[in-house]
């Protein structure tokens, strides 16, 4: 027998013993987290939040902005004996070796923001029986979505401050806003990579020294909208800054003019991702069509303007988009990959602060004067 034969007979042999039922409540769940940062720190949260909602517990690991950590930490946590695991990783590479594990340990595992784009390493995710499946944002929409503003406000020339090639969020982003920018006459002077831990603040400076004042900057994830701002400090130009994600410090940096536009989702794959766990603990996995672990990539977004900072403060950053109760009834026999699916599809600005009305917390008066229209 060959390998491929051995090793498709191993996964046979182990889905026929994959618990299929566990205690409705109280899983301990383990998640890491990249490092202490705003955006990483949100996305944790929100995982945490659904958990305990339905009476679990959390733990949680740093891997100190280290990709080399990301594997060894999700070990330490199935040796703490979790029930699941929401992971975070980067890196395409890292996605068959914390498959292998999660299979060898037979701990269910989740990809937490971030899920392959490659067919065959979604195939080979799908092959693991514990594998409950991914959820990701939309993220080229995003970068389109940046793309068709600069070209509204009629901006020609921009720095691009980004990560390293082919990180799953940033790269999809960069190639959307890049082919709808320079398709309309711009023109991308410089492409700034860094590792993201300062936000490229230092690297972009340079930039700017061999390409002054430009019309525009983009931060493609928020550390590096905020790093570019920094950035700015030191130069008396007119240059803008855009940026996507709507962590605290980059809606600050709105309220105060110093960032033009930021789009964002509030990270709610966190709460996602945990869900799809959830349900998979709870002997009610969410599989597609086909029957398989769902993978999903749509997950939209929406700009807020500095008019709207401070309701999206508070009733995003200061608690959560989803109630308890929301978050409760999103479980049980019914609660299939449709209905999954439609609260992701119903994920709005405008969705969301119509709950909040419901909920008697803002007035619909309130969202109006700040160009929310919920009626």
């Amino acid at each position: 027998m060959n390998l491929r034969k051995t090793a498709l007979l191993v996964v046979l042999i182990l889905s026929l013993i994959v618990p299929q039922t566990v205690l409705a409540a109280g899983h301990k769940i383990g998640y890491n987290y990249f490092g202490n940062a705003g955006v990483l720190i949100t996305l944790a949260n929100n995982s945490k939040y659904v958990v305990e909602a339905f009476g679990g517990t959390t733990v949680a690991v740093d891997n100190n902005f280290s990709v080399d950590k990301i594997v060894t930490d999700l070990e330490n946590l199935i040796a703490a004996g979790v029930d699941g695991l929401l992971v975070w990783a980067p890196t395409p590479t890292l996605y068959p070796v914390i498959s292998q594990m999660c299979l060898e340990a037979r701990v269910p595992f989740v990809l937490n923001d971030k899920v392959p784009a490659d067919p065959a390493l979604q195939e080979m995710l799908r092959q693991n029986p514990y594998f409950v499946g991914g959820v990701a944002p939309i993220n080229a929409d995003y970068g389109k979505a940046i793309a068709e503003y600069v070209v509204a406000q009629g901006y020609k020339t921009c720095i691009v401050n980004t990560s390293q090639p082919g990180d799953p969020s940033d790269e999809p982003r960069l190639l959307a806003f890049t082919e709808i920018f320079e398709a309309n006459g711009g023109k991308i002077l410089d492409i700034v990579r860094s590792s993201g831990t300062d936000g490229g603040k230092s690297q972009v400076e340079n930039a700017l020294i061999a390409h002054p004042n430009p019309d525009f900057i983009y931060g493609v994830g928020p550390s590096f909208g905020i790093g570019a701002v920094q950035a700015l400090e030191r130069y008396n130009y007119d240059t803008i800054v855009v940026t996507s994600g709507l962590e605290e410090a980059v809606l600050n940096l709105l309220a105060d003019g110093e960032i033009a536009m930021a789009n964002g989702d509030n990270w709610i794959c966190g709460s996602l991702s945990a869900l799809m766990l959830q349900a998979f603990l709870d002997g009610n996995p969410l599989k597609d069509e086909n029957g398989r672990a769902p993978i999903i990539d749509n997950v939209g977004f929406y700009p807020v303007t500095s008019e709207q900072v401070d309701l999206y403060k508070r009733f995003f950053i200061q608690e959560q988009p989803f109630s308890v109760e929301e978050i409760l009834a999103m479980s049980g026999s019914d609660f299939d990959l449709a209905a999954f699916t439609k609260i992701i599809e119903e994920f709005t600005l405008e969705n969301r602060m119509a709950a909040k009305v419901s909920e008697g917390k803002v007035t619909v008066e309130e969202l109006e004067a700040v160009g929310i229209n919920v009626k």
